[in-house]
């Protein structure tokens, strides 16, 4: 469990930087985490020299040894900023027996708990400065620096400075009698923890830890007993928090974000055709890799692949089995981001893609037959546009004649009682076959045949033609597109 407090907690790890170096705002000005570095290696060489290193493992290198747990104590009012920025697990738990031992020493034995918290801080400290130290070598004998190689760096290089707080924490603890509180002021902290123990039964959620730790804190606070009205430790807390607040806002600088440039709105792709996918991004590193798929209607219908981030991707073949329409779209998603609570995601406008499959239309033939009924053709058209306009309506005297009109098999009109008024379609031919339209009659009327009056129309030229039908049999016109 220690190990996991100390990979997990450590994000609370702060600094609070000395003399002309305690006001870091000049940090702020900077938007590329490579020239930070820069920077701060620039303004402060000797932490990042190797005589300092030799001195601080000679110093520091036997006190870290003890209660990874205490580390809590060093910014509890920060638990949910560092979870937010994606320095911390949330999946992770931790033992609630050890937990409520660092809040009972906290409340009642402040020395003991502020030297252990110098202790854990100075173990952890050391494990940054170390990371630190090695990406600020790189970096001064002239090797690349990856972007989030500088992130790295930026977010452990306070800890050459923790270790002289840390310190003089535990110097000043050894020498500093607190100043307990026997009255009933602890009472309201003592209930804290006991409705903690009946609550959690082996382990509590690390992010519910850092809640419940947050509001003993405040209680203590409220109460004026125990760490909170400290000395030694409110001072170190104090110093750490200002930079904590400030490293959360320069971690935040370095959101990653992806925006994809092709293909975009109202493009058309074509299923047999490879596609290329080009994108930009910012705060995603070179050698970091991005996931794309294709979606439709909101629902991934292929996985596109996975790319090293070169703004850049070609040869993508789509799926056999896409069928062609509208309203796709791609969806990209940054893989193993250095934040995983601000992963970099992009969706792309709808777009529409083919087949450009050049289907043999069968020629239709002329039909003999439909629902049982002779089918006979009258007329053959030639139009000069697959839009075509027709006009029916009962061509002798209106007599009750009920009548269904057909386009290439298919109901155009179903049911209809014909009157002398004319009755107008708007309809669309197949331009690449020869079209049929003919008369089907549902009753005879009280004048048989049941005969129906068309007129067709391509929006150039119209032509007049009568249907008759009755019982048995049907006439049709076939229609071609030029």
């Amino acid at each position: 469990m220690k190990n996991i407090l100390f990979l997990y907690c450590f994000c609370f790890l702060g600094a609070y930087a000395q003399g002309q170096n305690m006001d870091q705002e000049w940090t702020r000005t900077y938007t590329d985490p490579i020239e930070l570095m820069e920077q701060v290696l620039q303004k402060q060489p000797k932490p990042w020299q190797d005589d300092t290193m030799n001195s601080v493992f000679t110093s520091y290198g036997e006190e870290g040894v003890n209660d990874a747990e205490y580390i809590f104590l060093q910014s509890p009012g920060l638990g949910t900023d560092f979870f937010q920025i994606g320095t911390a697990d949330v999946g992770n738990f931790i033992s609630k027996e050890r937990f409520l031992i660092v809040l009972n020493d906290a409340l009642s034995m402040v020395e003991k708990a502020s030297i252990k918290l110098a202790r854990a801080t100075i173990s952890e400290s050391m494990k940054e400065y170390e990371k630190a130290f090695a990406l600020a070598q790189k970096l001064m004998k002239n090797d690349s620096i990856s972007y989030q190689e500088a992130i790295e760096f930026l977010d452990n290089r306070f800890g050459y400075t923790k270790l002289e707080h840390a310190k003089t924490l535990m110097d000043k603890s050894n020498t500093s009698p607190s100043n307990m509180v026997d009255n009933k002021n602890i009472n309201r902290a003592k209930a804290k923890i006991e409705e903690l123990d009946k609550t959690y039964f082996e382990t509590i959620p690390l992010v519910t830890a850092l809640i419940q730790l947050q509001e003993f804190y405040d209680i203590l606070r409220e109460s004026g007993v125990g760490l909170a009205i400290y000395a030694p430790y409110t001072t170190f807390k104090n110093r750490l928090e200002y930079l904590n607040k400030l490293r959360i806002e320069e971690r935040r600088r370095w959101k990653s974000s992806i925006n994809i440039t092709y293909p975009t709105k109202n493009v058309v792709l074509a299923v047999q055709n490879p596609v290329d996918i080009t994108w930009v991004t910012s705060n995603i590193d070179a050698d970091k890799t991005i996931r794309f798929f294709l979606v439709k209607d909101d629902m991934m219908v292929q996985e596109l692949g996975i790319f090293k981030n070169k703004q850049s991707a070609s040869g993508i073949q789509l799926a056999n089995n896409i069928e062609p329409g509208d309203n796709f779209k791609i969806m990209a998603i940054e893989l193993f981001p250095s934040d995983k609570f601000q992963i970099a995601k992009f969706v792309t406008p709808a777009f529409s893609i083919k087949n450009e499959t050049k289907k043999k239309e069968v020629e239709t033939t002329r039909r003999t037959e439909f629902a049982g009924r002779k089918i006979s053709y009258v007329k053959e058209l030639f139009v000069n546009s697959k839009d075509i306009s027709i006009e029916l309506w009962d061509n002798k005297e209106q007599d009750g004649d009920v009548v269904s009109v057909y386009l290439n098999g298919e109901p155009i009109i179903a049911n209809y009682s014909l009157t002398k008024d004319r009755k107008l379609f708007k309809l669309q031919l197949n331009g690449s076959k020869s079209n049929d339209i003919f008369l089907y009659a549902h009753n005879l009327g009280t004048i048989p045949p049941n005969t129906v009056s068309i007129e067709i129309s391509d929006g150039n030229s119209s032509e007049k033609i009568v249907l008759n039908s009755d019982l048995s049999s049907s006439e049709a016109v076939l229609i071609k597109v030029k």
